[in-house]
């Protein structure tokens, strides 16, 4: 998977650390499978951008606090 994904799902597991919830607990509160969660964890599947607002709110936080920054110089 691609370094975003992996950046992506370092910051949602940062932010459910920082926010003393377990995997299961995100799981319950956001609606979504555990299993997913852990994969989004470990950057290996795409996010959409609904689940990824469902984190957000069951996390208590705002979008943009768990999309990792874009290196634009990397496209040159």
């Amino acid at each position: 998977m691609d370094d975003f994904a992996k950046k992506l799902g370092k910051n949602i597991k940062l932010m459910r650390v920082y926010k003393d919830q377990s995997q299961a607990e995100l799981s319950f509160k956001s609606g979504l499978d555990q299993s997913y969660l852990s994969r989004v964890e470990n950057g290996t599947v795409n996010v959409t951008v609904i689940k990824l607002c469902q984190m957000a709110k069951a996390l208590e936080c705002n979008l943009i606090e768990l999309i990792p920054e874009i290196d634009d110089t990397s496209a040159l």
